[in-house]
């Protein structure tokens, strides 16, 4: 991709800066606005700003925000220079922003790695500009049908991204048939992860994601599962099967609240090692394993991932956790039947009385379309005897109370909400730890409402 003059550089450069400059001056985020206002003075800038730069990006359905921040943590702890976009921003003309305004004056990096979080559909938008080292692909679920129109739609984005970024080592998890899809038939370096069949079923088997396989169409079998579609699959027609992981969790000793124990071999010829992980549940196991097989993409001792991962920080509305009057509240980001059972697996997992907070909008950032309620797991949230009470609020707050009286909710423990505020007063008196479940416009809004309250910081601080 052809780089933009010296005079051009530093212009879009100066642009974006004043920009977001003046947009958190006043209050707002300046997450895409600047990048917009970037890009139109030079449109090539990224390929100038990015010169120079290890460059990992992660996109998938589940676990982006998470595993970016695992990535950056484990580089930093390590004594590197890196770029994270923290705001979340992840499309075009946010990753833009955080890029430009990460940039000197004269337009150079000023980083010596970046770590992205990408969305599926931008990625074939982005990766010719900055030509990244390590594409990570954490999984693929239906998530925001209305965008994406499938699933299988979702994989044919990412597809066209990974053949624009051939010389790119791909990061792929070894248990989902779709992104281990993505191995077919590219040039591009392969670092497997996953989890081993000794981990054992960790969840509720759906298999609604999996697909046919797609060297013959035929049907899958599993020798395992650990949950919706993740696990040992195969295909008997043409003997396409799972992958020997390079970085394999082979057991989980211990699960608690504050994260979980592992063993862990960071290479296929590694010794397993117990290993820490500082944030709780399955997916963040594999969030982790991620990371790992990351930092082998990058050429550096897996010691640096492995070592980070015992002090990594919870994302923002990633299971944050706040103090609210001396309790604990967890916030959990909820989008689509596979994360949010797996937040239900997690929370009805811990053995302890607690009360949920539910929250539900159909906003462009969320996706319009919420009939992925009437498929996910509430039986499994409101049947647990350890729950106390249930709040349901945000635009839907009416759909999302039907769904979880057919899930059996007692009328005694459901209560709907409409203002934030008022439930934040609610929850001050709350004697049980509460988990905070919302999508995502829902959780902006529910946050904005916790943080004069708890000081939290800003979303991209």
């Amino acid at each position: 991709m052809k780089r933009p003059n010296k005079l051009h550089a530093a212009a879009s450069v100066a642009a974006c800066k004043l920009t977001r400059l003046i947009l958190r001056k006043t209050g707002r985020g300046g997450t895409a606005i600047p990048g917009i206002v970037g890009l139109k003075v030079s449109k090539n800038i990224l390929a100038a700003v990015s010169q120079g730069m290890k460059i990992v990006v992660v996109t998938g359905t589940n676990g982006k925000t998470t595993t970016c921040n695992m990535i950056e943590h484990a580089l930093t702890s390590a004594g590197h220079d890196c770029l994270l976009n923290k705001s979340g921003a992840n499309l075009m003309h946010g990753i833009a922003s955080d890029l430009i305004c990460s940039a000197d004056w004269k337009g150079k990096a000023r980083h010596e790695y970046a770590v992205l979080e990408c969305d599926e559909a931008a990625l074939k938008q982005i990766v010719p500009y900055i030509r990244p080292r390590a594409i990570v692909v954490t999984n693929l679920f239906s998530d925001q049908v209305d965008r994406y129109g499938g699933v299988q739609n979702t994989l044919r984005e990412i597809r066209t991204g990974v053949e624009r970024s051939p010389k790119s080592v791909l990061v792929l998890n070894a248990e989902d048939p779709l992104s281990a899809s993505l191995a077919i038939d590219v040039p591009n370096k392969i670092v497997w992860y996953g989890l081993d069949k000794t981990v054992g079923t960790q969840g509720n088997v759906d298999l609604s994601d999996a697909g046919k396989c797609p060297k013959c169409g035929g049907e899958y079998t599993y020798d395992y599962h650990i949950y919706a579609d993740l696990g040992g699959f195969r295909c008997p027609e043409c003997g396409h099967k799972r992958q020997d992981p390079d970085v394999a969790v082979t057991s989980i000793t211990q699960k608690t609240s504050d994260g979980s124990v592992v063993r862990m071999r960071s290479g296929k010829k590694a010794a397993e090692q117990d290993v820490r992980i500082a944030l709780p549940a399955v997916y963040n196991i594999y969030n982790a394993a991620a990371s790992v097989a990351a930092i082998l993409a990058l050429k550096l001792p897996a010691r640096e991932a492995v070592d980070a991962l015992s002090s990594a920080r919870a994302s923002f509305g990633r299971l944050e956790t706040f103090e609210l009057n001396g309790n604990r509240l967890q916030m959990i980001l909820v989008k689509n039947p596979a994360g949010c059972n797996q937040a239900f697996s997690y929370i009805t997992g811990l053995g302890e009385d607690f009360s949920a907070v539910l929250c539900l909008n159909n906003r462009t950032g969320d996706g319009h379309d919420i009939s992925w309620i009437e498929t996910t797991d509430y039986e499994k949230l409101v049947s647990d005897p350890h729950l106390k009470k249930i709040y349901a609020g945000g635009d839907c707050a009416e759909e999302l109370c039907s769904r979880l009286k057919k899930a059996g909710a007692d009328d005694r423990i459901l209560e709907s909400f409409t203002d934030y505020s008022t439930l934040v007063e609610k929850l001050k008196t709350e004697p049980n730890p509460v988990f905070l479940l919302p999508n995502y416009t829902s959780m902006m809004e529910l946050r904005d409402a916790l943080s004069p309250e708890t000081g939290a910081k800003d979303f991209w601080e």
